[in-house]
Parts: structure tokens; sequence; C-alpha cells
């Protein structure tokens, strides 16, 4: 599968940089994991917005899932032209006033995330992980068909559930909102020594350190996160692109 970071900045926009979402292709298919603030202008450096036809929410705070809703009028407006034919379908969690918003939105199909449920998307096999979050929060995991594994672990403080969640990955894409010494167990977020400690003990191929801050020198977060081995971990870039 081809993995492309869109967007990787926490809270809002970094200029012309959104903040969270990843676009996924293999053999046609397309899944946007996380539609945050700027992601909808951001995607179509890389495919056609009408191009998508699967989003899927970790959660529906602003920096993963602001332009959601402009995905879903870009879907209405296409159908309207009959320039598509397809619904836009929508994975996310089930509570939240969010959620009521695309079950009305016309030519959007929503699917709501069950954590003990694996779904299959063309070649792909998403699981969830119920992260610990302020609101409903679910880190993804997707398999292709040839055993390729992606993680994301959205926003979440640092647990041994999610070490064997992803456990074995070949990429994983880490909550690195917090400097060391941060403790995020509130608001339920990790520091970057917690996620290199996670990349570690997950024996993960590559760790990208995501949902990143705008203040400090980010630099200063990848050494954190290397006090632990792990085989290659940087910091996300927006058009960074992986093949896994």
């Amino acid at each position: 599968m081809k993995v492309t970071i869109v967007g990787m900045w926490n809270s809002f926009p970094n200029g012309t940089e959104p903040t969270s979402g990843y676009l996924l292709e293999k053999d046609g298919v397309r899944i946007l994991l996380d539609a945050g603030s700027g992601i909808a202008g951001g995607i179509q450096k890389y495919i056609g917005i009408h191009d998508l036809d699967y989003i899927i929410l970790s959660h529906y705070h602003h920096d993963h899932a602001g332009d959601a809703e402009a995905f879903m009028l870009a879907r209405r407006v296409a159908r309207q032209l009959k320039r598509v034919d397809r619904n836009l379908k929508i994975y996310g969690p089930e509570s939240g006033a969010a959620a009521k918003t695309i079950r009305r939105m016309k030519y959007t199909t929503f699917l709501p995330v069950k954590g003990h449920k694996a779904y299959t998307i063309g070649p792909f096999r998403v699981e969830f992980h119920r992260n610990e979050h302020s609101v409903e929060t679910y880190a993804i995991k997707v398999t292709d068909d040839n055993g390729a594994v992606f993680v994301h672990t959205s926003d979440t403080c640092y647990r041994g559930s999610l070490v064997r969640f992803s456990f074995g990955a070949d990429l994983l894409l880490v909550d690195s909102k917090l400097y060391e010494g941060f403790d995020g167990k509130v608001e339920g977020h990790m520091n970057a020594e917690e996620a290199g400690r996670l990349a570690s003990k997950a024996d993960v191929q590559q760790a990208v350190l995501t949902n990143l801050p705008h203040h400090g020198e980010r630099e200063v977060l990848l050494d954190s996160a290397k006090q632990h081995p792990v085989g290659k971990v940087m910091l996300a870039e927006a058009g960074m692109t992986f093949e896994i």
C-alpha cells in the first residue's frame, strides 16, 4: 500500500500545511484516515476530491475531522451534477453531534465504528482500538492483502494494549503532541519519549512522529523518541510518502 501524509499538525494548520490526514492507496482504492482542518484542500495535491470514496475518522476533534463536512458537500455537488454515482462512505465513532450531522447528510453513508469489529474495504482489512482521550477515539490498523500493516494511533495516552495492537507494524504514525516531561494523561496524549517507547515495544519497522506541536524545537521530539531502540523514526512532513 501507498501511504501519503497530507497533514500532521496539532490543533490548527501551519500556514498551508493541514492538521491530521493520511491517504492510503492500493489497487485503485483510496481511504483517507482523518480529515482535519485544511485536508480537503491539501488532498487535491495528490488526488481529485471526487476520487475519494472512503473516510475513516478516529474522532471528531477539529484537527482530525474539521474538513469532513467539506468532503460531504463536495460529494453532494458531484452527485447532483452526475459526475459520480457513489455515496461517500464515512466510518467514525457513534457518539457526538458530528455523527448526527454525518448521518443527515445526503449522498453520504455513515458507518459507525465498533471497536471489536473488523471491516473490509477493497484490499484492506481495518481494525480499531479504543483509546484513552477526552472523547470517543480509536487507533486504526490497516492490513492489506499482502500482509503489510499500517497503524495510526490518533490521539491517546500510552497504554500497553496499544503496544499489542501495533505490534509488528510496518509503519506506525504515532501521536507526539507533547515534549518529553509533559504528562498528557489528562487530555489523552503521548509525549515524544512515550511515542518512542511505544514504537520500540511494538517492534515496528518504521515510526513517524505526528500530531506535531507548533512550538519549540521539533528535533528535540526526535531525540526523545530515539532514546528507545526502534528500526527507523522520523518527524512527519506534509507530502511524505511510504510504500509498504
